[in-house]
């Protein structure tokens, strides 16, 4: 028994990407004339769409002009998304000892899907995934239309899949998908934060992943750590 089915959020949780993601988003609140911000502000709220992070840092005199920065990150980010992006430690290592014991992975991202085969295929590991699916034209997590949409078309068994993600968006995503969830504390949230989230399962590392694809479902309220 256990998950025969892996879930992943991208940023944050397989790679590191906060530097990159962080730059791009600080060029664009400079472009629109906000200049008191720190890129080390902006890791919390990656993850989140870029709607609801610029909702956040944008003064609400400039919110008439979040499509503009939208847009602005749009052509700005992807020809500089890989410069400092890297795997988080164990994630390539893991990933293919656990395909080849015959488990299934897709990623479940807010990033388009031509940005997460960008990176997958930079960092070699496009053939460890059964499906890339980036949040284009669709709901964004929470929504568990992500979750869902992958569970259909892959045809895969709720009970066999984990959910695994770095902010409470992938793990709401999971619960209301009716999934196994994992958190990892090494992304965008502190542990106390991921952890007010109810996942099933808490991790540290990557590598822990698998110790724990082979258990069974705990309820939310026994959530373990390793």
């Amino acid at each position: 028994m256990g998950y025969a089915n892996i879930i992943l959020d991208f940023d944050g949780t397989i790679s590191d990407s906060r530097d990159d993601i962080a730059a791009a988003q600080l060029w664009v609140l400079q472009q629109l004339g906000v200049n008191t911000v720190r890129k080390e502000q902006l890791y919390p709220h990656i993850g989140k769409t870029l709607q609801e992070t610029f909702a956040i840092l944008l003064p609400p005199a400039l919110h008439e002009r979040i499509p503009e920065a939208v847009e602005l990150y749009a052509g700005y980010y992807p020809p500089r998304s890989l410069l400092t992006t890297r795997l988080f430690p164990g994630v390539r290592e893991t990933l293919e000892a656990l395909h080849r014991r015959g488990k299934r992975f897709a990623v479940a991202s807010t990033k388009r899907g031509t940005g997460i085969r960008r990176a997958t295929d930079h960092f070699n590991i496009t053939g460890l995934f059964a499906q890339l699916q980036g949040s284009d034209d669709m709901p964004y997590k929470p929504d568990p239309f992500i979750v869902n949409k992958i569970i259909a078309d892959q045809e895969w068994e709720r009970s066999e899949t984990i959910m695994v993600g770095d902010t409470g968006h992938d793990i709401h995503a999971g619960q209301a998908a009716g999934v196994a969830t994992c958190a990892v504390t090494y992304g965008a949230l502190s542990v106390g934060e991921i952890r007010a989230f109810s996942p099933d399962f808490v991790i540290e590392r990557f590598p822990e992943l698998s110790s724990i694809v082979d258990r069974l479902p705990f309820l939310a309220a026994q959530t373990e750590r390793f």
